[in-house]
Formats: structure tokens, sequence, C-alpha cells
């Protein structure tokens, strides 16, 4: 959810029937992600209980914003938006920002220091979490979420090719970090697919406003909710508009990152003008709703594929990690050596 503390409730984890695009749409998301996955993955990431695990955890991101607390309000707020528009000011577009979340914080600093007039004015006393002094993070959240999962389906595949059954309880908790961090990629992934989390008219449309967009009160709550609830979306719908060749890199998705927050931030208008003319609940709007979901799910299908492919250990990994881990009594070679 965009910037504000919205009510999650937490019901069943089924993706037919009427959704809202809160943790329901979260889950159906990640539902149709994982449906269909190529036969050179494992067994235990098409079982209905790993379905079942991510689908829950990819609304964790949205859980943390419920919990009253300044410090994780700072880390974990700005990371689920990022208003495009706002980059001029800092001397950047979306195919400048730097990768790397620090190196892009250092471009925005410095842009500030040095240019102070070109920069939006921010008060922060009427943020005290100083969670939104900068444009924001939900690319870099993604990134980060990627490579984490990288390293977690790596673990795993080092104790599956150990093959020790003394190390299964290992093995469990291993394929347990990986469900985790799969459940955090979906939810950056969704975000970016809402046209409202890239924007800074993520709540009206701010400034001069020459194509008269109207929009009613708490757009971005009925985006959010509200409009999946209204077109009763189920997921054969959503299932007709996933790409089922859409790849990505596997070593680092970044640029595939950048292209999907730009297919959706290339909507914000069409939302807009879809709600000026009264068609937003009507089929034009019910198009654009599932379109925007299926890219999701195309992209986070990708990225899961990607992950587990690229993360094959190598014969040094898994020695480094046995080393690591130096278990007393356990197996320190593959199961076969």
């Amino acid at each position: 959810m965009r910037r504000m503390i919205v009510g999650l409730v937490v019901v069943g984890a089924c993706v037919s029937g009427a959704l809202g695009w809160g943790a329901e749409v979260h889950r159906l998301v990640t539902r149709l992600a994982l449906e269909d996955l190529p036969a050179g993955l494992p067994g235990w990431l098409r079982d209905a209980d790993t379905a079942a695990a991510v689908a829950f955890q990819s609304n964790q991101p949205d859980r943390w914003r419920g919990w009253d607390s300044v410090t994780l309000k700072h880390a974990n707020d700005p990371d689920h938006f990022l208003d495009a528009e706002l980059l001029a000011e800092f001397g950047l577009t979306l195919e400048t920002v730097p990768p790397l979340r620090r190196e892009y914080i250092r471009v925005l600093a410095l842009a500030k220091h040095v240019h102070p007039e070109r920069v939006s004015p921010y008060d922060a006393d009427k943020d005290p979490a100083r969670a939104q002094e900068w444009p924001g993070f939900v690319l870099h959240a993604a990134s980060e979420e990627y490579a984490r999962l990288q390293a977690a389906l790596n673990q795993v595949r080092i104790l599956e090719q150990l093959g020790d059954q003394r190390r299964a309880a290992q093995l469990a908790q291993a394929r347990q970090v990986a469900i985790y961090h799969m459940g955090n990629l979906s939810h950056f992934v969704a975000d970016m697919a809402q046209p409202l989390h890239t924007t800074k008219h993520y709540n009206g449309w701010v400034g001069e406003n020459p194509a008269g967009y109207k929009w009613r009160e708490k757009f971005h709550a009925y985006v959010d909710e509200g409009w999946a609830l209204k077109h009763a979306l189920d997921a054969a719908a959503v299932r007709l508009q996933i790409a089922p060749d859409r790849r990505v890199s596997a070593q680092d998705p970044w640029g595939d990152l950048v292209a999907h927050f730009r297919r959706s931030f290339e909507r914000i208008e069409t939302l807009y003008a879809l709600e000026r003319d009264g068609q937003l609940d009507g089929e034009a709007g019910r198009a654009l709703l599932v379109e925007r979901l299926g890219d999701a799910a195309a992209t986070l299908r990708a990225l899961y594929v990607a992950a587990y492919e690229s993360a094959a250990p190598t014969e040094k990994q898994v020695q480094n990690w046995v080393r690591y881990d130096a278990t007393p009594g356990l197996t320190t070679q593959p199961a076969g050596n």
C-alpha cells in the first residue's frame, strides 16, 4: 500500500471470487506467478503448501506498516513507491537511477545540497519517521529481495546436493527462508504494477490539471482495494493476461524491473482519464486492472524462475558453506562423493 496504513483483513488464500486490491490481490498475483512453473524447477516450489506460504508472506511488508514504530516506518514505508516525476528534481530519470540503494541516496542528497532550489519543499515536522523526504525506493526493494532470494535458493540447493538426512531440519528451514523472500519480492513487484505507486499523483492529481482529471475521495485506497472488489475479479480473468514467455536477466534484473515499473507509470493518465469519464468501474477499467495484475504475475514468475536457475551451487560454494556451517558430526561432501 502507498503511504498510508490501511486495515488488513487476512482471510482465506483462495484466488477465486471477489477480491480487493489489498491482501487478496497480493495473494492472487503470487499464486498465479507460481502456476505453470517450468519442469526443471523442483516439486517443493510447486507444492500447494509452498504456494499458500508464499501468498501469506506476500502481505508481510504491509503488515509491518501496521506496527507503530518510527524506526520500522522509516525503513519500510519508502520501499512501497517511487514518485518517478520527482526524479528530475535530482537530475535523474528512471534509466539513470543508480541500482545500488546507497549510491542512489548519495546522488539524491548531493543534488539537494548543491541545488536545494530545484527540489520540492520537505517539511520534516510533518513526517516524524522521515519517510517522505526522497522520491521512493520500490525498485531497490524489489532488486534487493531478488538478490536475497538468489542467495536463499543457493543455500537450499547446496543442502539438497549434500543429501544428508541429518541436515533435514536445515533444509526445511532453508526452504522457509526462500519462501520468506519470495513473498517479499512478490509484494514489491505487485506494488509497482499499481500505477499510483509510481507517481506523485498518488491520491489525486497534483498541480496543473489541463485534462480536467477528477478523482473520488480516498482515490488511492479505492484503487488499492475497492477497484478489484467492484469488478469481482477472479483468477481466470487475470490468468489470460499473463505473458507465458516473459524472461528477465537472471544475474541482474534491474533493467527488467525498471521496464516493469515504466509500464505501470505509463498507465497513470489512463487511470485518471477512466475515473474522470466514469469508466473506471466499467469494462475499460476492468481491462486496465486485469492487464496490470497480469503484468505483475508474469514479471514475478520470470523472476522466480531466473532466481532458481541462477542459484545452482558451484563446488566451491558447497565447500565454503559446509566449512562455514561446521556442524559437528555432519557430512562435509555432497552425497556420492
